[in-house]
């Protein structure tokens, strides 16, 4: 919060009125200094509050005149006199050339100590560098959430940048997409500080990231999901570089969380398979045994085969329900199927090979390497797919 001439004229506590009429109000004032010397600008920085009795004010006009013009150029904000004290009284000729220059004097009632100006200055520059400090520090926060959980930052770096917040494991990352995400952003800082709780928040496509301490949290995120909207929370996690899968993992829950203002977490789901494990190292190894070279090869050439793959075998191989949800023609997902085959060395006719990659399948949306199929994700990929 920064302070101005006008913002302290407007302080009626403080009882101090313009003598110049709406001149300079608009000039910052950085710190507030009781002077009676008859050059001030010489001791005093710029932006300074020059308070004075009086007792330096000069009796002709000319001297008061070169007054107020070496504290304009000197740089000081603004000059008040105490109501009463003036050795000398201001003239006009004075105070047109104070507005002429843009120069801002003041008056303070005499019942007002310049002590208590002088708190109110320091006090309000105060609470505007702790803003600005908050403000930077969220902003440094959001980056490096969004680079974590793009798993652009190697271990032992992102490990050490996230030590700084004093978090301790186990720790999860939630995710909303809530109306109004920023005013989300700034209150999940907001309430977390409250709670005396460290938190990184995150703004990454048009969605709020929240990375916290597992422990205690989920009040905190039940409180926001009340006024923003649901969350979908992933599994507890120990390692910084798991953010990435547990951010599929986080917005896997948002998709199946129906429940409007609640908050879900992914562990809460309905396991898809009972001969999967429930350990985030094992999904992931079933996972990319079977879809890895998938995966690549829709990496390397901008397709969504492995979504086309869940898909065709969440219809239980049905190819008309299968191209009716991809929104594709019955041939271009056969085309798609057979390319897929090739790629994976798997046969979609025989049960052995379609339960392999069922349970890769699931396991790669248990580690949260694959968000579940939504309508139009993967129907609009172009004629890449049919290749």
């Amino acid at each position: 919060m920064s302070l101005t001439v006008g913002a302290l004229v407007d302080r009626l506590e403080l009882q101090t009125v313009p003598l110049t009429r709406n001149v300079g109000l608009d000039r910052p004032i950085t710190w507030a200094h009781v002077c009676e010397l008859a050059d001030p600008w010489r001791w005093l920085s710029e932006g300074a509050l020059v308070m004075t009795t009086g007792l330096a004010l000069p009796e002709s006009e000319a001297d008061q005149i070169e007054y107020f013009t070496g504290m304009f150029r000197g740089g000081i904000a603004a000059v008040t006199f105490d109501e009463r004290m003036p050795k000398h009284q201001l003239t006009p000729g004075a105070i047109a050339h104070a507005m002429e220059i843009g120069f801002p004097v003041l008056q303070t009632a005499y019942d007002v100590r310049f002590i208590t100006i002088a708190m109110t200055v320091a006090e309000t520059l105060q609470r505007g560098h702790q803003s600005r400090l908050r403000e930077t520090e969220q902003l440094y926060g959001s980056l490096l959430l969004s680079e974590l959980c793009d798993g652009s930052v190697p271990t032992a770096p992102a490990t050490r940048l996230v030590s700084t917040y004093a978090m301790e494991s186990p720790f999860l990352l939630a995710v909303s997409q809530p109306g109004d995400v920023q005013r989300a952003f700034e209150e999940s800082y907001e309430l977390f500080t409250r709670a005396s709780k460290q938190v990184l928040a995150a703004i990454k496509d048009e969605q709020l990231l929240i990375f916290a301490e597992a422990t205690q949290s989920e009040d905190l995120l039940a409180d926001l999901a009340k006024r923003h909207g649901s969350f979908g929370v992933s599994a507890e996690f120990a390692q910084i570089d798991d953010l990435p899968h547990a951010l599929g993992q986080a917005r896997s829950a948002l998709i199946r969380n129906q429940q409007r203002g609640s908050v879900m977490r992914f562990n809460e789901q309905e396991p898809s398979s009972l001969f999967l494990p429930n350990e985030m190292g094992q999904l992931r190894r079933i996972a990319r045994q079977v879809l890895g070279p998938l995966r690549t090869y829709d990496a390397q050439r901008g397709t969504s085969l492995t979504q086309t793959l869940m898909v065709f075998l969440e219809e239980n191989r049905s190819w008309t329900r299968a191209a009716e949800r991809l929104y594709v023609h019955r041939q271009t997902l056969i085309a798609r199927i057979s390319r897929i085959e090739k790629i994976i060395n798997r046969d979609l006719s025989s049960m052995e090979d379609t339960a392999e990659c069922w349970l890769a399948i699931q396991a790669a949306i248990g580690c949260g390497e694959l968000e579940p199929f939504t309508p139009g994700a993967a129907g609009a990929v172009g004629a890449a797919d049919a290749e």
